[in-house]
């Protein structure tokens, strides 16, 4: 059961490394939780900035049945959103994996796969959620905190048991139909087909029409054609 076993460590360089070591020792759904990270990261290797204040964690899964890694990102992202409506904060996705509170950063998602010899053996979910973390200089403008939203302190722990309630929740019931996931996960997106969005490809900056939401990209059109989305940085919609 996911949060059957919780590993709570005072400080470690990423949640997601300390999985990927340990991975082949833990069993499934194995949590480890860490009141600091050291080396915190996101998407495209940026530096997760990961305090003591903030919810840091990583969930390891090792499913039976084959499921494609963006299935629990998806889970993830939805149960955090669900997590925060408990506590009595609106939040929309990001494509494909953040979490935002009126256009501010409150939560990031990173997925990343364990394979030995091709074989996918492990999926580990990194989940970073600003609670009471002071945020430095450069991410007051993008980032916000559960603290800043509610105007008080938030108990980090009633968060994580939150977050994995939704999560074990979502979990049983869309892992034989992740289809009825993505769905859910789609009416959560900022982005929405058929709006204008802004987005980094390479080192050039893109505009254009947001087609179709797929499985695994955003079809776009623009001026130099129709675009298969697949790892960028969304700016604006």
């Amino acid at each position: 059961m996911i949060g059957e076993r919780i590993i709570e460590v005072a400080v470690l360089p990423s949640t997601n490394d300390y999985m990927k070591e340990m991975w082949h020792k833990l069993s499934h759904g194995t949590v480890v939780v860490a009141a600091t990270q050291t080396k915190g990261r996101g998407r495209f290797g940026r530096v997760w900035h990961s305090p003591e204040g903030g919810l840091w964690f990583s969930v390891l899964f090792k499913p039976r049945k084959m499921l494609k890694p963006h299935f629990f990102t998806r889970a993830c992202s939805v149960a955090v959103v669900r997590a925060l409506k408990k506590f009595g904060i609106e939040s929309h996705l990001k494509w494909p994996n953040d979490v935002y509170c009126d256009g501010k950063k409150i939560a990031g998602i990173l997925t990343e796969s364990v394979f030995e010899e091709d074989v996918l053996k492990a999926i580990i979910v990194g989940v970073g959620v600003n609670v009471n973390n002071d945020l430095p200089d450069y991410l007051v403008e993008k980032s916000v905190t559960m603290r800043e939203l509610t105007g008080r302190k938030i108990d980090t722990r009633a968060v994580l048991r939150c977050t994995l309630s939704e999560l074990r929740k979502l979990y049983v019931r869309y892992n034989h139909k992740p289809e009825a996931l993505t769905r859910i996960w789609k009416t959560l997106l900022i982005q929405k087909e058929g709006s204008n969005i802004e987005f980094v490809a390479g080192d050039s900056i893109l505009r254009g029409t947001l087609l179709k939401i797929k499985e695994d990209c955003l079809l776009v059109r623009t001026s130099h054609g129709n675009l298969e989305v697949r790892s960028t940085e969304i700016l604006s919609s």
